[in-house]
């Protein structure tokens, strides 16, 4: 089981869970993907950070996003998430730059 830290992004009403994953972050967003995982557990806050553990992961097409002026694409890996367990609450209110430090 791999343990990591995200920040959830959007939660919908069926339990799909939408989140940024910053563990292999290191003071920049190499290494920074998307994760989307099914939620058991009671209601995720959204902006908050939590720590939980995974079994497997499955590699989805890659996340894409333009930037305002629409030159500019960023591309980040994105996962499904399997067997989500053991999800702690890490911060209520993160603050962006830390996230890269955690």
């Amino acid at each position: 089981m791999l343990r990591i830290r995200i920040v959830i992004d959007r939660v919908r009403k069926d339990g799909l869970v939408f989140a940024s994953d910053y563990s292999d972050c290191d003071h920049s967003m190499e290494g920074f993907r998307k994760v989307m995982f099914r939620a058991k557990e009671g209601p995720l806050k959204t902006g908050a950070v939590y720590s939980l553990q995974y079994e497997t992961e499955d590699i989805l097409k890659p996340f894409t996003r333009r930037s305002r002026n629409g030159k500019t694409i960023y591309s980040y890996p994105h996962r499904f998430y399997h067997k989500v367990t053991n999800v702690t609450l890490v911060s209520t209110d993160p603050d962006p730059d830390l996230l890269l430090d955690l």
